[in-house]
């Protein structure tokens, strides 16, 4: 009979330690095998320190912005001389104004202008009397368009345009003012004052008896006074005190209700003098303020319609362009001149400046033709 010994309590107490010994031992030496796989060697070579793994994707680099240049503007340029017309000054810098802002230009007016000043950037120079020397001007700025108002006896050619090279029109401005008044007056008792020492005011007063010829023929009143009209009154340039009242006297002694003063003849006073004896009136000026109840309408060159008409034209730079100055009629006082004889004024001046009506006078010599 075999016997079999129960184990004492020290062999299973040996038993448990080697058991836990060596899973310690399996633990660490995991750990140990876990460490060397995943911690990259640290390089102790400095040429090497800072690298990353070729494997590694690299981040995409940002580009630094450059400062955005600022660009400048396109220019028109009004060159305004000393002794200009401070009028026409005024009036082309607000037309001027309203297209540069339209076309995203900057205008600059300027007294004087030399051709170092003109760079790339001015698109446009518009000059005024007295001539600045624009022709040496455009020739030294071939990439500038370049335009002249009312300075006389110049050419187109090249990059410069012309718009009143002949000068303004003195009878069609007095044929529009005689026509204009042989309209609204009864009996047709019109008359003139106009420089006669000079070619525009005798080509304003004989254009302005023809336009009152052209609407009333032989224009002879119903009743009397029996006074052969229109009347007129040459006044010397300059002429001012006892000679402007002389000559107003002269057409108020004649029953005239309706008279023509054509700019240089007489001044603000001899307005109001034929204002305050009752007479109405039509000028080539803006009226003064005090003169609103007795002034009938303004006879001005227009020199806004044809800077207009040329704009597009110089933009595109396409120069060599020639426009004459037109006429418009402004400042209407609808009180002394009704819609119905502003329509007949505006039929007929459409027609003068068609060329289908002529005024009859040299505007050159103010002499007939």
């Amino acid at each position: 009979m075999v016997s079999i010994s129960k184990p004492t309590f020290s062999d299973t107490h040996n038993r448990r330690y080697y058991i836990l010994l060596v899973l310690l031992v399996f633990l660490l030496t995991g750990a140990a095998c876990t460490g060397a796989t995943d911690t990259p060697p640290v390089s102790s070579d400095p040429t090497t320190a800072g690298t990353v793994d070729s494997t590694t994707p690299l981040p995409t680099p940002t580009e630094t912005p450059s400062p955005t240049p600022t660009l400048s503007p396109s220019r028109v340029i009004l060159l305004a001389p000393s002794g200009s017309d401070p009028n026409l000054v005024a009036e082309l810098e607000s037309i001027l104004a309203e297209l540069a802002e339209k076309d995203g230009l900057e205008l600059l007016v300027l007294p004087q202008l030399n051709a170092v000043d003109i760079d790339e950037n001015v698109q446009v120079v518009v000059a005024v009397p007295p001539d600045p020397g624009i022709l040496a001007l455009a020739a030294s700025a071939p990439q500038t368009q370049f335009l002249t108002i009312g300075i006389t006896g110049l050419e187109p050619g090249g990059n410069l345009s012309v718009i009143g090279a002949l000068g303004e029109r003195p009878d069609q401005q007095g044929f529009m003012a005689g026509f204009l008044a042989a309209t609204i007056t009864p009996g047709w008792r019109v008359g003139v004052i106009a420089p006669g020492d000079t070619a525009p005011g005798r080509a304003a007063k004989g254009a302005f008896m023809n336009g009152v010829v052209f609407f009333c023929g032989l224009c002879r009143p119903s009743n009397p006074p029996y006074v052969e009209y229109p009347q007129f009154f040459d006044l010397p340039s300059g002429a001012g005190g006892a000679d402007t009242q002389v000559a107003a006297d002269y057409l108020i002694g004649n029953a005239v209700q309706t008279v023509y003063v054509f700019p240089g003849a007489g001044d603000e006073a001899l307005l109001e003098y034929l204002a305050g004896a009752g007479v109405i009136l039509i000028g080539g000026i803006e009226p003064p303020a005090s003169l609103g109840d007795h002034w009938v309408a303004s006879v001005l060159p227009d020199w806004i319609t044809p800077v207009r008409e040329i704009w597009p034209s110089l933009l595109a730079g396409e120069g060599n362009n020639n426009l004459e100055v037109t006429i418009v009629i402004n400042n209407r006082n609808p009180d002394l001149f009704s819609i119905g004889r502003q329509r007949l004024v505006d039929e007929t001046l459409s027609e003068l400046l068609a060329g289908y009506i002529d005024t009859g006078v040299d505007p050159m010599t103010g002499d007939p033709r």
